[in-house]
């Protein structure tokens, strides 16, 4: 990674906009790719894997009828991408990362009559640990970078050994033909003791800012093997949350003992556990990841604009869950979320599966169990869920059967099998891409 921000650093001449770096933009026209004898039209994208490549597919209705994978739209080149999902401007947006060398991502909007749009492509040089949307941009992050001065020389903590707080941010332009800029900063003592931060998850504030979790750590070992950018974890019963503008400023930081740090984790991966409410209310969740924490899981409260937690709001999640932890949040609608548990009580590894769904309604602070889908042992994959009307789209696949579309009913937290996909291994991704 560290040529990679090099390479950044000697492109500086190109900044454009907002003080981005310019990386490499491919227009495509894709019309000549769609299949001929496929379904061109539909307001839900769904992004499946068959035996041998990836497929983008195209519905109208999610709770009823059947696919198959020969139905698709488009057949990708690649497999193993991440698909993220915006609703204003509406857009589909595929990440990929080839294990070190640059990844061709993919960015698809509709066209008028509801068939598929692809306006570009964009080259992903740097690796991605966590994502969401911002204004009109898709952002990316990954921390333990190597930070780099105007000359392009790696910068040097106290004892010359080359430090590795930095943070690249990808910024996806999607009122712009996807085109897609860089930059990195540096998180050394971001929260005044002395260490380091990756971040974990993108909020639009609505107000020029996003916020992102912090995971503030020693710095990484670099003898340690996987691609996790955390070191060594030495306040685990502290949650910090980082508001920054456009322009990557730190404008504040929020800071509490009542919760350990927001993200949930698995290999290099941190997946958010922040999520806006309609109201305009964001609430950070803490899964308690670190066994060492002291905190039980649960979630505060940033009301809309406020510049600290809001002091009166504290749900204790564990509690209701009769001490499960969770890994993943997806907001639903209104202070509805949706959660992912772990299928053991701690202390059991957080490497395990995490099969079980709950649903909270954070204003109540009441806690159901997901009911009307595969039980917790016969499921074998999962998908990026998709809120819509009230309700939530969630791929699920099981042994033996075709991968399926599960719609949940937060209020009662029962689900109902949808669409399946036949043919197809998993169902990776559903979304809205037309209105």
């Amino acid at each position: 990674m560290k040529a990679n921000i090099n390479q950044t650093a000697l492109r500086k001449s190109a900044l454009i906009g907002c003080g981005l770096l310019t990386l490499t933009l491919t227009s495509c026209d894709s019309k000549e790719d769609l299949n001929d004898s496929a379904q061109k039209e539909g307001k839900f994208f769904i992004a499946a894997t068959g035996e041998t490549a990836q497929y983008i597919l195209l519905a109208d209705n999610l709770e009823a009828g059947d696919l198959k994978i020969g139905d698709n739209v488009k057949e990708l080149e690649q497999s193993g991408y991440t698909w993220i999902f915006n609703d204003n401007p509406l857009a589909a947006v595929g990440l990929i990362y080839q294990q070190g060398d640059p990844g061709v991502g993919l960015g698809f909007t509709a066209n008028a009559d509801g068939s598929l749009r692809e306006p570009g492509q964009f080259q992903i040089t740097s690796r991605f640990t966590s994502y969401g949307f911002f204004e009109s941009y898709a952002l990316t992050s990954v921390g333990g970078q190597t930070p780099v001065d105007a000359q392009g020389n790696a910068l040097a903590d106290a004892n010359g050994n080359e430090r590795s707080d930095g943070v690249t941010f990808n910024f996806i332009d999607l009122s712009n033909n996807f085109s897609l800029t860089d930059k990195t900063i540096t998180t050394l003592n971001i929260t005044g003791n002395g260490e380091q931060a990756t971040f974990s998850g993108i909020v639009d504030m609505g107000n020029g800012e996003f916020l992102t979790g912090l995971v503030v750590s020693q710095p990484r070992d670099p003898s340690a093997t996987g691609g996790a950018s955390s070191g060594t974890i030495t306040c685990p019963d502290s949650v910090w949350v980082a508001a920054y503008d456009k322009e990557l400023n730190l404008k504040r930081i929020y800071r509490s003992d009542k919760l350990s740090y927001s993200s949930g984790r698995y290999r290099s991966q941190y997946y958010s556990q922040l999520g806006k409410a309609d109201d305009g209310s964001v609430y950070v969740f803490s899964g308690s990841y670190e066994s060492s924490t002291k905190n039980p899981c649960g979630a505060l409260k940033i009301n809309k604009n406020a510049t600290d937690f809001d002091p009166s709001y504290y749900f204790n999640i564990e509690e209701k869950t009769e001490g499960y932890r969770f890994r993943k949040v997806w907001h639903v609608t209104g202070s509805y979320f949706l959660l992912e548990l772990y299928n053991d009580l701690p202390p059991a590894s957080v490497n395990t599966a995490a099969t079980q769904y709950g649903v909270v309604d954070m204003a109540n602070k009441t806690f159901k169990w997901v009911t009307g889908i595969p039980a917790k042992d016969k499921i074998t994959g999962t998908g990026l869920p998709m809120a819509y009307g009230g309700k939530i789209y969630f791929p699920i696949a099981v042994e033996g059967d075709a991968p399926a579309i599960y719609v949940i009913n937060p209020a009662s937290a029962e689900g109902a099998k949808g669409i399946s996909v036949d043919g197809a291994s998993a169902i990776n991704a559903v979304g809205r891409i037309a209105q």
